[in-house]
């Protein structure tokens, strides 16, 4: 593995980041807003073992940088170690800040002990004097009485192309009565969704201000990674679906917005426009099915982002299913940035940008060197929002 950057070469990083953080999408903490933001930081666990810090302290501080700009950070890929998670906070709080954890259980371990899954944890990391817990905090899963007959469907399928034509008629029957009462796979691929592989996680959390306040269900989600893509969309829109439905009581009902912060590893930019045209007529025709109203934004299909260190995908978002008009609608999304400091903006801190130009990043044939940052930093830049704190006079998005 590449060396990562000396302390030196982190010092001339610090500088060139100093000299314009706007340049590279550092979000900045402003009075009359918040940032919410969300990061894949990878492999985010254990602070050191015996071969010394698992992210050098140049690397580390970087975070932390990025992080006291943000009012809300969800973070994936905490490990199962929690020591740099807790590290992160204690030494923002060291310099000034009031931050606090809420830190899921493992999810995705496999339950054999020779496959060790994608276990991994979430976090959300905020700032107590802009926000604060709400009541609610949950895992997002299905029903396993549905997750076993969308198993034994699919085996029965399987079963039935694999026999075909069989001398006894009931052979079939008999196999699949004895499938109904096992949970036990031929690594099969299911065509239907079965159940997520890291199950996202959710806790409320409330942004008071001047005049109300915003109450965001939050998810924080990590789908499944891998070269199957079909499953990959499946975990994605099976997402959506329970986000969807669960509006009609938890958005229109109660008043909360759902506002996914996810790592979805799914590739919007390779065919942005097909992907999107894909999310719009799936909300569509499933909000007509069930006669739901909220409205759903994915702004950083819009942006043209690419979230990835190597900024040749998009697989990081922040996006909400919302009815209030203190949040921008898809149709909003040109407006971001021109609405004044505190008006509602989004973007990316371009990390693999700032390294090259800095000198540290770059490779000797001038492209970046990636494996000098990729395990040491992240693979993943951070995304951010900004939206205004509530207020009578913040601006409204009034579809005429």
């Amino acid at each position: 593995m590449a060396a990562p950057f000396s302390a030196a070469e982190w010092q001339r990083i610090n500088m060139t980041l100093e000299a314009g953080p706007a340049v590279y999408g550092m979000p900045e903490r402003r009075a009359g807003s918040v940032v919410l933001a969300s990061w894949n930081i990878r492999r985010f666990g254990a602070l050191a073992d015996g071969d010394g810090p698992k992210k050098s302290p140049g690397a580390f501080a970087m975070i932390e940088r990025f992080c006291r700009e943000c009012d809300l950070v969800a973070i994936q890929e905490v490990q199962s170690d929690t020591g740099s998670i807790y590290a992160l906070r204690d030494r923002l709080n060291a310099a000034g800040g009031a931050y606090a954890l809420v830190i899921s259980d493992v999810t995705g371990r496999a339950p054999t002990r020779n496959r060790k899954g994608m276990a991994e944890r979430s976090a959300f990391l905020f700032n107590t004097a802009r926000v604060r817990r709400g009541d609610l905090a949950s895992d997002l899963s299905y029903d396993r009485t549905a997750i076993l007959s969308n198993i034994n469907a699919a085996m029965a399928t399987s079963i039935a192309n694999q026999l075909g034509e069989t001398a006894d008629p009931g052979f079939l029957d008999r196999a699949l009565h004895w499938i109904s009462g096992t949970t036990r796979l031929a690594a099969d691929r299911l065509d239907n969704f079965v159940q997520f592989i890291r199950s996202p996680h959710l806790v409320e959390f409330v942004i008071d201000g001047p005049q109300g306040s915003y109450a965001f269900y939050c998810v924080n989600a990590h789908l499944v990674s891998g070269k199957n893509k079909r499953e990959r969309e499946q975990e994605f829109f099976a997402l959506l679906e329970w986000l969807l439905i669960d509006s009609a009581q938890t958005v229109v009902r109660d008043g909360k917005i759902y506002l996914l912060m996810a790592d979805l590893n799914l590739d919007f930019e390779s065919s942005l426009d097909r992907r999107r045209r894909g999310i719009e007529t799936y909300i569509t025709d499933l909000n007509a099915e069930r006669g739901l109203t909220a409205k759903v934004n994915f702004p950083f299909l819009d942006g043209g982002l690419h979230t990835n260190a190597r900024k040749d995908e998009t697989f990081d978002h922040i996006a909400w299913v919302a009815l209030d008009d203190r949040l921008p609608r898809g149709r909003h999304n040109g407006l971001a940035g021109t609405l004044g400091p505190d008006g509602f903006d989004y973007g990316m801190f371009d990390f693999t940008r700032l390294f090259v130009e800095a000198g540290p990043g770059r490779g000797p044939d001038g492209a970046p060197d990636y494996a000098r940052f990729e395990h040491d930093f992240s693979d993943h830049m951070p995304i951010w929002l900004r939206l205004p704190l509530p207020s009578d006079a913040q601006h409204r998005f009034v579809v005429g």
